[in-house]
């Protein structure tokens, strides 16, 4: 490189390390394991990855506890339907309520404890939505009667004490 300036160099050092890191892979990135989220917690608490990404703590009773670490390495922070029957309620990973649901082509691991192919997807679980019978909003009209027989009987009561 004769005839190139020093600044010319490291212009093109730092032009060819931004390029280096702009296409690395994202796969490279140093991301925490799955247990790292849970340490300190139970079977079935709330937790949260990098991502954020919401989950629980599901515990894989196939898996053999490492000693060296200071974490359960077989406590990991995955969907919460991997430890939960179908048709139950959950968190997706955006934090968002969903159901749990059986995946169609999917097939677990069978050297794990949990179902895998049980994920949290969009919906609601049966019995909580208002048309199913479940939580229903008070119907303002059915309550404004007894709001106003309620403030008549108090106006009643104050007007007697006065007297």
């Amino acid at each position: 490189m004769r005839g190139v300036s020093p600044l010319q160099r490291l212009a093109l050092a730092t032009l060819a390390g931004v390029a280096a890191l702009m296409t690395a892979p994202h796969a490279r990135a140093n991301v925490p394991a799955a247990y790292l989220a849970c340490e300190g917690a139970e079977p079935g608490d709330p937790c949260v990855q990098v991502g954020p990404q919401y989950g629980a703590c599901v515990l894989d009773t196939l898996c053999t506890p490492d000693p060296n670490l200071n974490a359960n390495n077989c406590l990991l922070c995955q969907d919460p339907c991997w430890a939960s029957a179908p048709g139950s309620d959950c968190t997706r990973r955006d934090g968002t309520g969903g159901v749990c649901e059986l995946q169609d082509q999917c097939t677990d691991d069978p050297t794990r404890s949990f179902s895998e192919c049980n994920r949290c997807v969009e919906g609601r679980a049966a019995g909580v939505d208002p048309d199913d019978g479940g939580c229903r909003a008070a119907d303002v009209a059915t309550g404004l009667p007894w709001l106003g027989l309620l403030l008549l009987v108090g106006l009643q009561g104050r007007r007697r004490r006065r007297a």
